[in-house]
């Protein structure tokens, strides 16, 4: 398929961080899954395509990219509502999440990449269980995704190693490469050193990243210091964990010597702002990570703690948090901003040619709606786009150059049975953990 865009405010994307661009009455040529233009269209060479879609009073820019979720926690939405981490943990999820089975994890996930398409979210990265089944959904739901089993070890049995590296020998790189896996150890205090030299070892071999969580709250940090005598980063660094691509999850609770050890080895950070916020886990230092030279991207974390995956509030709320804690209002610009949730991602998810609408890029990519009553007066396009945009903005998601979302209709996905189906498994998994329990 050979697909022009027209009559678009383009912005091609961030690479730099002190301005985004933006190219009125723009256009984009996209052979296949490749963007072999994208400028203004007074200057586009000709081109037959296949089909035109018009975006007028819209901005083209690159999808988003979520990096880090556990997406079918859709099914879980709103669990443990107001718990501490801990008993939010043991008493609400791990309870509900005995109860899956292949049928409902289906439904959650494609229920999960319905949301993210909705909202302009292109890819993402997961961790979580029954990734076999979650990678035959995102191979035909038409999403670009990293997986990654949640392995833990708490007996130095490494079980949890087999299902972990079957599956990212299995699908690694399939679906024309939108699934890719990592090896994906929960956190310093869910696993053991010897798991851990495993999967340095396994995942150097393979040549697939790292995706773990690190010091999300103060009690990880703390019992990390009882157990290793260092904090998690120093830890992971002893295991020679970080020499390898590394996607390290929230590190809200760092000190100095953290952001320099996950700067020196360009660990990228998966900031979870809402999640971090609705668990009390606090606010990592973003800015101070930023202005040291760390890798920063944006999650949303999984729906039971959040309660969405609509990327578009994150986008809002990191600049915010961290103006608000510095007092600085000056700190994370609108160009660092859009960058977290675009380019940052996509070389996290190890892709050198995502992230950027340029020739020779994968084609995911989105509209955004900018003729409405918060998008006006449009005086500060960079301002507006990461403070005024709103997730239902977005009218059309475009992945691998394919159209899966266009102006609330899917191309892949049956919304209406999806829908039916969240109320109903929901109902399902209560239904079971009340009778485990009875």
């Amino acid at each position: 398929m050979r697909t022009r865009i027209t009559n678009i405010l383009l912005t091609p994307g961030v690479e730099g961080e002190s301005h985004i661009p933006f190219i009125p009455d723009a256009e984009i040529q996209i052979d296949v899954n490749r963007i072999v233009y994208a400028g203004k269209a007074e200057g586009a060479p000709a081109f037959a395509a296949e089909e035109t879609i018009d975006g007028e009073a819209c901005l083209c820019m690159p999808g988003l990219v979520n990096l880090h979720t556990h997406t079918p926690m859709t099914y879980l939405r709103s669990a443990g509502a107001d718990l501490v981490l801990a008993d939010w943990l043991h008493k609400a999820i791990f309870p509900m999440e005995k109860q899956w089975d292949e049928q409902l994890i289906r439904a959650a996930t494609d229920l999960g990449c319905m949301e993210m398409l909705r909202f302009g979210t292109t890819a993402f990265n997961d961790m979580y269980f029954y990734t076999d089944v979650m990678a035959q959904v995102i191979e035909h739901n038409g999403m670009r995704a990293m997986l990654g089993h949640g392995i833990v070890d708490f007996d130095e049995s490494c079980a949890d190693m087999d299902e972990g590296v079957a599956m990212a020998e299995k699908w690694n790189h399939a679906a024309d490469d939108r699934i890719r896996f990592s090896l994906a150890p929960h956190s310093e205090g869910a696993t053991t050193p010897k798991l851990l030299a495993k999967v340095v070892q396994t995942a150097g071999l393979m040549g697939i990243p790292v995706h773990i969580h690190v010091s999300e709250t103060d009690a990880d940090v703390k019992g990390c210091w009882r157990r290793r005598g260092v904090t998690p980063p120093a830890y992971l660094e002893q295991l020679g964990l970080l020499d390898l691509p590394v996607i390290a999850a929230h590190c809200v609770w760092c000190n100095d010597r953290d952001i320099e050890i996950l700067r020196k080895h360009k660990v990228t950070i998966a900031h979870n702002p809402i999640s971090n916020l609705k668990l009390a886990s606090g606010i990592a230092p973003i800015a101070k990570m930023l202005k040291a030279g760390c890798k920063v991207a944006l999650g949303t974390d999984g729906v039971a703690s959040n309660n969405n995956l609509n990327l578009w509030e994150e986008i809002k709320l990191m600049p915010l948090l961290q103006k608000g804690v510095t007092l600085d209002p000056t700190v994370v610009t609108p160009a660092q901003t859009l960058k977290t949730a675009t380019l940052r991602g996509a070389r996290a998810l190890g892709y050198n040619d995502l992230g950027l609408l340029k020739p020779g890029y994968l084609a995911d990519l989105i509209l955004v709606n900018l003729h409405t009553p918060q998008m006006l007066p449009a005086t500060d396009m960079e301002s507006n786009l990461i403070y005024a945009v709103q997730g239902s903005d977005v009218r059309l998601t475009m992945v691998n150059g394919r159209v899966l979302y266009r102006d609330g209709q899917y191309t892949t996905l049956d919304a209406d049975t999806l829908l039916r189906k969240a109320g109903e498994g929901a109902a399902e998994m209560r239904r079971r953990l009340d009778a485990s329990r009875a």
